[in-house]
């Protein structure tokens, strides 16, 4: 349940404003324009926003930056390969760049992502989350950067079934999601996100 809740709260922060319970029936549309950076768990996270936008009447420009299992480490180590060598495809998403990615539309919010294993671990968000934050507010000034927090695996991962985990690691699905919540606030304070 508190999966549920906390999806759907990240939705209502993201498209709050297309929402609005005070707007006329035959209101023009609104389009918000968001551009994810993540993994699957982002993937999985926006599966059915254009389709809650779309209900709302209002328009959703999504362009997901997903590669499975990425952390934020993979993400600005991609950006920092472009800015030293535009024509190298180390930096590469297909045929763009974070960058060009970022350049190419108005973007009203962008959302960053840590790779789910290692999210309980708020020493592995630095100092990537900052890198991808600065480079966003570089090439996307307007858009406003939010941190996704993804959710603790299930209670029955085999993770959980290790008799000793390794220190820092969580030993439950309570654990991981403790330790993920307060390394996601952590990072967001940090950023201003």
């Amino acid at each position: 349940m508190k999966h549920i809740t906390l999806f759907l709260a990240s939705l209502f922060v993201l498209c709050g404003h297309l929402f609005a319970a005070d707007a006329p029936l035959a209101k023009a549309a609104k389009t918000v324009r968001l551009l994810t950076v993540g993994n699957s768990f982002s993937a999985n996270t926006t599966r059915h926003l254009n389709d809650l936008v779309k209900a709302a009447g209002n328009v959703l420009v999504h362009q997901p930056i997903v590669v499975g299992g990425a952390s934020l480490e993979l993400h600005a180590t991609r950006a920092q390969a472009h800015e030293k060598d535009p024509q190298s495809t180390n930096g590469l998403y297909g045929k763009q760049s974070l960058k060009q990615h970022l350049v190419a539309q108005p973007w009203d919010f962008v959302t960053i992502q840590q790779a789910s294993i290692k999210s309980h671990d708020v020493a592995t968000y630095r100092p990537f989350a900052k890198q991808l934050h600065d480079t966003i507010k570089q090439h996307a000034p307007k858009a406003a950067v939010l941190v996704h927090q993804t959710w603790a695996y299930r209670v029955d991962d085999p993770r959980f079934a290790i008799a000793t985990p390794k220190a820092g690691e969580p030993a439950t699905q309570a654990d991981m999601y403790r330790m993920l919540t307060s390394a996601y606030t952590t990072i967001a304070t940090e950023l201003g996100a």
